[in-house]
């Protein structure tokens, strides 16, 4: 476990501000603290291990495998020096998102031997909401703003990090919904009438281009099997029984509500010329906030992750 001094942190964010070519990612704003740490003397952190910000307010779980899942909505923090968000959805907690992820984390390990990179927000989201851009997210208060810069730049340093290692990874941007329509729901940045295109029509050169697999998507590897079709994680859920849109049995979610997709998964994935998948995991509460359940998903989740991944990588 390590954790970043004030001081630590603050020429890490000065640094970037004024360098900023040095060590943040290409067309993004995000600090990578992963190379102040080094630069620091700590030393490379171990897989499994966490690596918190100033004032543990965004903890990193070091990985070993081209995965990275981020919990912008499931803290509890309150802090009461930084004030309440006023503008958007602010309050709206998705509820067991950390302790699902942390089971995650548990699985991958008892399936692989090995870690996800895990990032998460113990903020609570009436304090910060880390799927915002940066006003947003923090009304320019200046300690939430320090939190959005590290939890951006840990996946920032896990995507470049990944890069080297492997050349491409699977960002997940993990969500809690509350519709009544209990699926889990995949966002590849498509709103519900582009996932009513047919298959032909997503997977157009245009359209290829607006989701958040991008640039790697070929004559094999097209849109609509990446989505909703015999490559997709859907089609992996949906084979061990968990209802998923889209997939090959629900291709689109019609008229009911769905989330595509948020700031996170448009930073972070082929969308912005990222070498990473992008998808954002909306779970019911359902699965969320029943323990059995939960435990249970994660790994099934895990196990279909582990199948998309060869999926890609054939």
């Amino acid at each position: 476990m390590i954790r970043l001094h004030t001081g630590m942190v603050l020429r890490c964010l000065l640094w970037a501000m004024i360098f900023p070519i040095l060590v943040v990612a290409a067309g993004t704003g995000h600090t990578g603290l992963l190379e102040c740490i080094d630069s620091a003397g700590v030393g490379a952190p171990i897989p499994g291990n966490s690596v918190f910000g100033k004032n543990n307010y965004i903890e990193y779980v070091v990985g070993n495998l081209p995965v990275i899942i981020s919990v912008p909505h499931g803290g509890y923090l309150k802090p009461q020096r930084i004030p309440d968000r006023e503008l958007g959805s602010g309050g709206r907690q998705d509820t067991k998102t950390q302790e699902l992820a942390r089971e995650i984390i548990e699985s991958f390990r008892q399936q692989t031997g090995k870690y996800p990179h895990v990032i998460i927000n113990r903020l609570h989201r009436d304090k910060l909401d880390a799927n915002r851009e940066q006003f947003d997210a923090t009304l320019d208060d200046s300690i939430a703003t320090i939190a959005w810069k590290e939890f951006h730049g840990f996946i920032d340093s896990a995507q470049r990090t990944l890069e080297q290692e492997w050349g491409r990874s699977l960002y997940i941007d993990l969500h809690g919904h509350r519709h009544s329509w209990q699926v889990v729901e995949l966002g590849y940045l498509l709103v519900s009438s582009q996932l009513n295109m047919s298959d032909k029509q997503l997977d157009s050169i245009g359209m290829k281009q607006m989701t958040s697999f991008g640039h790697f998507t070929d004559h094999k590897l097209t849109a609509s099997r990446l989505i909703r079709g015999d490559l997709s994680l859907g089609a992996l859920l949906e084979k061990e029984g968990i209802a998923t849109v889209p997939s090959p049995k629900i291709p689109h979610p019609g008229n009911k509500p769905y989330f595509s997709g948020g700031y996170n998964l448009e930073q972070h994935s082929a969308f912005s010329r990222r070498n990473a998948w992008g998808i954002q995991v909306e779970l019911p509460t359902g699965i969320r906030e029943d323990k059995a359940r939960r435990r249970a998903f994660a790994d099934t989740f895990v196990k279909s992750l582990l199948g998309f991944l060869a999926n890609v990588r054939e």
